[in-house]
């Protein structure tokens, strides 16, 4: 494994995972949604795979549930240093699938009316593509949320110069 790949936190479908500098976090969205609690001051971020809006399901991971996944983000934010006054949510993803109908847009609904439900701000939400999947970036030593449409494929090279763009 190299040393970029070490830097690389892949957050799986219902998971949540914590980064700290020098780390990033990723995912891959279709119409699911990433779910971002960050603490820019402390450089802590937290990244939830949100697949539904709410209900329950055992094996379905953490992050699975916007209604479930947002109380537990917030947690591990603040077990992990972050001051709850700085906390900021911003997601990415949620686009169209098909048949998928608008899951994505009622996962970002979900995801805002929680943030506002656990008095943590709202940061805004980057649009992935309309149709088809993507991958987030999370990069806690400066912010930045990067999006990327998925092509056929990514190979390596490819997505090491994602990574690069993203901790650059």
């Amino acid at each position: 494994m190299t040393d970029l790949a070490r830097l690389v936190v892949q957050v799986p479908i219902g998971g949540i995972a914590v980064g700290k500098p020098p780390e990033v976090l990723s995912t891959l969205l279709g119409s699911c949604v990433g779910m971002v609690v960050q603490d820019l001051k402390h450089q802590i971020a937290v990244l939830a795979h949100v697949v539904r809006p709410s209900g329950k399901g055992a094996g379905m991971g953490p992050g699975y549930f916007a209604d479930q996944a947002a109380p537990r983000a917030r947690d591990l934010a603040l077990q992990n240093g972050a001051d709850p006054k700085q906390l900021i949510v911003r997601m990415a993803g949620g686009g169209s699938m098909g048949s998928g109908g608008d899951i994505g847009r009622r996962n970002a609904e979900a995801i805002k009316e929680a943030t506002y439900e656990l008095s943590m701000v709202f940061g805004g939400h980057v649009e992935g593509p309309a149709d088809g999947g993507c991958v987030l970036f999370v990069n806690p030593a400066n912010g930045n949320l990067a999006v990327r449409k998925l092509g056929s494929t990514v190979d390596d090279r490819q997505w090491r110069k994602l990574v690069e763009q993203v901790l650059g």
